[in-house]
């Protein structure tokens, strides 16, 4: 069994076998619901608004053309009379009078911030896992330190990892010993305040 074709140049190949197949045997197919006529007279409209499609298209085509120019020229234009204002200006300032001003001197990087939030949804035996916050202040960081320490006052802290997520899973870490933890964010400026710190006896 034949399928309906989809692109238009079967569609209007089989509707002239159509049109003319029900034309020269009208006493096999006397009354088609829809006629030969009206058939052709769709046909016709269907060819014609191909027409229009691709004329319209040329035409999209063409004013994009004369848009792209228009405005290539209108910056042409512009760029003169900006380089006229540099050298007529007795200030740079003077600029701004046309829109144009100085540009302004990018902000420096500052240090990031404090993590926050830093918590232990989840811990097993010698492991643990470590989500937190990105700083509320500061310059963006740039990577994240993880360090450790047992729980003493006095205790060194350790680096244990470092990353550029939110999240942490340390592991083969030593069991029955409270250990602590805390972030560190760092970028290129300078290193952030420590976190809050976590506590866990694994």
């Amino acid at each position: 069994m034949p399928t309906f074709p989809l692109d238009i140049s079967h569609i209007l190949a089989l509707a002239e076998k159509m049109i003319a197949g029900l034309e020269e045997n009208k006493s096999v197919f006397p009354s088609p619901p829809v006629p030969p006529q009206e058939l052709r007279e769709a046909r016709d409209e269907a060819v014609e608004a191909d027409d229009a499609q691709v004329a319209a298209q040329a035409a999209a085509k063409a004013a994009t053309e004369v848009k792209t120019d228009k405005y290539a020229r209108l910056s042409d234009k512009m760029k003169d009379d900006i380089s006229y204002a540099k050298h007529a200006v007795t200030s740079p300032a003077e600029l701004s009078l046309i829109g144009w001003g100085p540009r302004a001197e990018p902000s420096p990087l500052a240090p990031p911030g404090q993590p926050g939030s830093l918590a232990i949804p989840e811990q097993d035996a010698g492991k643990v896992q470590l989500t937190w916050n990105k700083p509320q202040s500061g310059g963006k960081p740039a990577f994240y330190r993880v360090e450790m320490r047992t729980v003493d006052p006095a205790g060194d802290w350790i680096l244990k990892g470092a990353g550029i997520s939110t999240t942490a899973e340390l592991t083969g870490l030593e069991c029955g010993v409270a250990l602590e933890f805390r972030i560190i964010a760092e970028n290129s400026a300078g290193t952030g305040s420590p976190s809050n710190t976590v506590t866990a006896v694994l």
